[in-house]
């Protein structure tokens, strides 16, 4: 009998700093029927030989290398350390974060009080190295019981659930698909729309369960300048959106209709107009419902640019 309820996923790149704080996170669970599946992808610093260690010292860790055929990147990681995975129930964590240590204890005693649970998530906190930002981050959110409520208080309030404050039923993702290795930004937003937008039943912890890390940003995304990492977040949003349409969610409007408005004034706010008029068409509405002159105009001069460039 398999006695691995929740499989515990991390992706990592150049950790070595961190990476021991976050297993020593796992190692401390005061749940005993998890395992713990590190992906390394690539590390140019011995972020693979410190995970290589905890596995010496307790058998519930497996510590890979991410192969060829999976793309560089935590999607591709992630992906590889799924098939992998032997647990009922599936946890993402970053290689820099961390999880206190009743965390997994009480997700499992949800997801075993309900046989058709889905999806369990907990309040989270940011922190640095020196500090902990005691925001209540997604206070809202737990207010939804399915997926659809939660994606619409999403659009709502403007409000999230990283992936390391979760934990999902390994069917969901056999049903909603796999993490996509194609996308550089917003990859975990993508995902959580197709796993939410199919969970029926959802339930949440308001245990502090999840500290997300702030202070050691060098994703992928920091080898992008501002305006390229604008155009691959906006066109996951298309791509979100597309799916909505595809499956005809009607019943998301808030979610998708709530996060343009919000990206819309984001970048107005940081007047990259040129950026709002390139994706015209995903902000057609908001473009429309645009009652201010001054951005009217300015929103007119670029759309002028970008025909004069398109025709010539």
């Amino acid at each position: 009998m398999n006695s691995i309820a929740i499989s515990v996923i991390i992706p990592a790149y150049n950790r070595a700093q961190v990476i021991a704080d976050t297993l020593d996170a796992i190692l401390a669970q005061s749940y005993p029927k998890w395992e713990c599946i590190v992906v390394d992808d690539g590390s140019t610093d011995n972020t693979y030989e410190i995970a290589r260690e905890y596995e010496k010292k307790d058998s519930r860790f497996r510590v890979f290398q991410r192969p060829e055929n999976h793309k560089p990147g935590g999607c591709g990681a992630r992906n590889f350390g799924f098939l992998k995975a032997e647990g009922k129930y599936i946890k993402w964590l970053d290689s820099d974060d961390l999880i206190e240590k009743e965390l997994l204890e009480k997700e499992m005693a949800l997801f075993n009080g309900n046989p058709f649970l889905q999806f369990v998530f907990c309040r989270y906190h940011f922190f640095d190295t020196n500090l902990i930002y005691p925001e209540d981050q997604n206070y809202a959110l737990r207010k939804g019981t399915s997926g659809i409520e939660i994606l619409n208080l999403m659009g709502i309030h403007h409000q999230y659930i990283l992936p390391g404050s979760y934990t999902i039923s390994k069917e969901m993702v056999f049903l909603s698909g796999l993490w996509n290795e194609e996308l550089k930004i917003n990859q975990d937003g993508e995902f959580l729309y197709r796993i939410l937008s199919q969970c029926k039943q959802t339930s949440s912890l308001e245990y502090i369960g999840f500290l997300y890390r702030i202070d050691n940003n060098d994703k992928i995304t920091s080898n992008y300048n501002s305006k390229d990492k604008a155009r691959l977040k906006l066109k996951s949003w298309q791509l979100i959106e597309v799916q909505i349409k595809l499956r005809q969610n009607e019943d998301l409007l808030p979610y998708i209709t709530g996060f343009k408005n919000f990206l819309y004034k984001y970048h107005l706010h940081i007047q990259q107009e040129d950026i709002i008029v390139e994706f015209s068409a995903f902000f057609k509405n908001q473009i429309k419902r645009e009652k201010r002159k001054r951005i009217k105009a300015r929103l007119l001069l670029y759309l002028i640019k970008k025909w004069f460039s398109d025709f010539c």
